[in-house]
């Protein structure tokens, strides 16, 4: 019998261990996030020896807060289809010490400003002594170091897989199936939006039109900076190289290139030379040790693996010492993908104790 199915097997002849969770923000993810709790229950306590109950729920507009825990699937009947829970609501701060969460699951969004307040909600958790799960790409990749150093000083664990690519595993490759590996850097396409823009734009669409019938649609957002402007590549950057780089970096760091400023007649001509163009992430460390990245936008011979990636695909080429490139890809990231993402970090946690 292998190491994996022994602990299966005491999983299975085990009482499920409970484990609380606190939830703070609510949206598309969250609900995601429970709906897959609550299918995957039996899994979690037969294969896992885990029992998953939501001790909190907080959003700007509402809370609910039941320390004795619920299902996830409670919690959805709960909540149902309103826009926040039906509780009033209660500071952060607050909540996760009412709680008594085991762990923090961080889902909300980056502030317009770029604050990243969850780096507060993160750092209380590990005072609290709970270990964090977070889809949040603000305390990665504009505080790394100081999260690290908290968390090792609390001895508790964040993980963020969902931070960079939806559920596809980056951070968990390197660290799980490419031991000794060093990443000197890599390639990307981060962003769907742009993705779309470009591939509708060749069609014969003007910028302007592309990103109205997107936002319509519901696919760009009302202000669609962070995925025109190159905001959204430059946080997934700054987030992977800080953690696989140590590159110790913030997205303001991060040069970037509007699709704004990209002319239509572009995308045109390299289509007709055969390459498609994409907004790329490139992050390369030098010859002076420093790790130095921009978003551009780039011709790609039609063989290069990211010129394939349109629509809601999403890649990286990984540029590593040991076991040379390494291509990683998803099509159709959505978000379901990115809760399955939370839910994978969530047993990486149970694996680690």
């Amino acid at each position: 019998m292998s190491a994996a199915d022994a602990r299966k097997a005491r999983a299975r002849t085990a009482e499920p261990r409970p484990v609380r969770l606190c939830l703070i923000g609510f949206g598309s993810v969250a609900r995601a996030f429970c709906a897959l709790l609550a299918q995957q229950e039996r899994a979690l306590a037969d294969a896992h020896g885990m029992r998953v109950l939501v001790s909190a729920v907080g959003t700007r507009g509402g809370s609910l807060l039941a320390p004795d825990g619920l299902t996830a699937a409670a919690v959805l009947e709960a909540v149902g289809d309103a826009p926040a829970p039906p509780q009033a609501a209660r500071p952060a701060s607050e909540l996760l010490r009412a709680s008594g969460a085991d762990v923090l699951v961080e889902l909300t969004v980056m502030e317009h400003d770029f604050a990243p307040v969850s780096t507060g909600h993160v750092l209380e958790a590990f005072a609290l002594g709970m270990d964090v799960l977070t889809a949040n790409k603000g305390p990665i990749a504009w505080n790394w170091d100081r999260i690290a150093e908290a968390a090792k000083a609390s001895g508790r664990r964040i993980r963020f897989e969902s931070t960079v690519m939806d559920g596809l595993p980056v951070f968990s490759l390197l660290e799980l199936t490419l031991p000794d590996c060093r990443l000197l850097g890599f390639e990307a396409v981060f962003n769907a939006t742009s993705n779309s823009i470009i591939d509708a734009m060749g069609q014969g669409e003007t910028f302007a039109d592309a990103l109205a019938r997107m936002q319509a649609a519901g696919v760009a957002e009302a202000d669609p900076a962070n995925d025109v402007d190159g905001w959204d590549a430059a946080f997934k950057a700054a987030a992977l190289a800080n953690v696989a780089m140590g590159a110790g970096i913030t997205p303001a760091a991060i040069a970037r290139e509007s699709l704004r400023d990209v002319a239509p007649e572009r995308i045109a001509q390299a289509r007709a030379a055969g390459m498609r163009l994409r907004l790329v992430t490139t992050v390369t460390r030098g010859t002076d040790g420093v790790v130095r990245g921009a978003v551009r936008a780039a011709e790609l011979d039609v063989d290069h693996p990211l010129a394939a990636l349109g629509g809601d695909s999403l890649g990286a080429l990984l540029h590593t010492d040991l076991m040379a490139d390494v291509f990683v890809a998803e099509r159709n990231g959505l978000v379901p993908q990115t809760a399955y993402g939370v839910y994978a970090d969530l047993l990486h946690l149970r694996r680690e104790r």
